[in-house]
């Protein structure tokens, strides 16, 4: 009575808690794939918005003026300006500058607190051995160099605090073609990165942003990251700790996936496939460094046992639920199969009751016959069988009038529905003699006295025969 329903119950719990624990996977995995399609989506727009910009301040009219008339303190004020005008309206941007074919700062505009500072003309650098200068100045007309994501250098060394920056690109030309500079723009990467990590994923995902070497841009802890900076952390990448993941995202543009350490989900930013979205043809990531090109991927990670977690607090929730059913449905057993047994051992001490009975009416001395509201014999006990000369099987089921003589024989169903519907009877409660009949058609004289009982919806009569003796 209680293992067959606790075992149904703790198979369709079972049933149920693995479609729900499917159904939360599943939901994660969205949940993680359409954050990274968001955090993808901010990154280029952002990186096509820088894109224009850089177009934009490559072709107004007074860098054209500083091209063709080099030397002309006037025109590089009015550059100046506009630089300062853009980096405070974008606050996104660290420098705006031109540099000359020979690397030197012509005008730079740093952005500092919100405002954009000139820098005066004795503090400029030389930037013809960095490698965006060289890298811009193989470019040719209308092309854009977008750089790796790396820390800023100044007078050759790690500015501190770290600033992440991007740095695009695009050399200039004098009206006879020839090369006569670059702008670029420094991208605050730091906003962009803070930009992405807000995105809208789940609180046990860890979000990494990661160059295409696999070091760490933004990683699982700030010392993971920026590597590739440092001789002593040349070993921090992602291929060093989760290798069998480093492959599936090395070798695809975006996918999903679970390795021994957890869920996997990334995405790939590429510039060159900026390039027909602002209706630029020629902006590639042919640049290089530590000989790899220009490729981000964006890389949202959730750990198995954050993963186990809310599985967990699930299983407790149907351990906590099927444990009290079960517990219900035992108190419920219980009480059933006490009600079981008390009714076997009722139904045992009845059955017994009905044996003894049994028992006193086959010994009795006298005939002892019962019939029910049809007539028909029920029970015929040994001392009835010697009287009227049948066996018990041959009369059991039989009407009793067959036992009786004329006129009784004729009358007898009648005086039944008599007692019945009125309660007289002729012998019921009080002796009286009648004439018999044996199996052999003997007659006989019968003292008889008959009980009557109505037992739920029937009725019961019993009927105590003695041959009658003349003494």
């Amino acid at each position: 009575m209680f293992i067959p329903p606790v075992v149904l119950l703790l198979s369709i719990s079972f049933w149920m808690f693995n479609n729900e624990v499917d159904n939360k996977r599943k939901l994660t995995q969205q949940s993680e794939m359409l954050s990274l399609r968001q955090s993808k989506s901010v990154f280029e727009h952002l990186l096509r918005n820088a894109v224009q910009d850089l177009m934009f301040l490559a072709s107004v009219e007074d860098v054209r003026q500083r091209i063709t008339l080099p030397g002309m303190d006037l025109d590089d004020e009015k550059l100046a300006l506009i630089f300062k005008s853009m980096v405070e309206e974008k606050e996104q941007f660290d420098q705006i500058r031109y540099l000359d074919a020979e690397g030197k700062e012509v005008v730079r505009v740093n952005y500092r607190n919100g405002f954009g500072i000139i820098v005066p003309a004795n503090k400029l650098q030389n930037k013809g051995g960095r490698y965006y200068f060289t890298k811009t100045m193989k470019k040719g007309r209308g092309e854009i160099f977008v750089s790796p994501m790396d820390l800023n250098v100044e007078h050759g060394h790690i500015e501190l605090p770290y600033k992440p920056m991007i740095r695009l690109a695009t050399p200039t030309f004098d009206t006879s073609g020839n090369k006569r500079g670059i702008v670029i723009i420094n991208y605050l990467a730091e906003k962009l990165i803070s930009l992405l990590d807000r995105g809208d994923r789940s609180s046990s995902s860890r979000f990494m942003l990661l160059n295409k070497e696999g070091y760490w841009l933004k990683g699982e802890t700030s010392a993971d990251e920026w590597g590739f900076m440092f001789t002593e952390k040349n070993e921090l990448r992602i291929s060093n700790r989760y290798p069998d993941a480093w492959k599936q995202i090395a070798a695809a543009s975006s996918g999903q996936f679970t390795t021994a350490n957890g869920l996997f989900s990334f995405s790939t930013v590429s510039p060159e496939k900026l390039s027909g979205e602002v209706g630029l043809e020629n902006v590639t990531n042919n640049n290089k460094i530590a000989g790899q090109g220009v490729q981000w991927k964006l890389v949202s990670y959730i750990p198995n046992t954050l993963l186990e977690i809310p599985v967990n607090k699930l299983s407790k929730q149907y351990l906590t639920l099927n444990t009290v059913l079960a517990l219900v449905w035992g108190v419920v057993a219980l009480l059933l199969s006490r009600a079981r047994v008390y009714k076997i051992d009722a139904q045992r001490l009845l059955h017994e009751k009905e044996e003894r009975i049994s028992e006193i009416v086959n010994s009795a001395f006298d005939a002892i016959i019962t019939i029910n509201e049809r007539g028909i014999i029920e029970t015929f006990n040994p001392a009835a069988c010697k009287m009227f000369g049948y066996h018990g099987d041959e009369i059991i089921g039989h009407k009793v009038n067959m036992l009786m003589a004329s006129p009784d024989r004729e009358y007898h169903d009648l005086h039944i529905l008599n007692y019945i519907e009125t309660g007289v009877g002729k012998f019921v409660g009080k002796p009286g003699r009648v004439n018999g009949i044996k199996r052999d058609g003997t007659p006989i004289e019968i003292e008889i006295c008959i009980g009557a009982k109505q037992v739920t919806n029937r009725w019961l009569f019993t009927a105590i025969c003695r041959q009658y003796h003349e003494e």
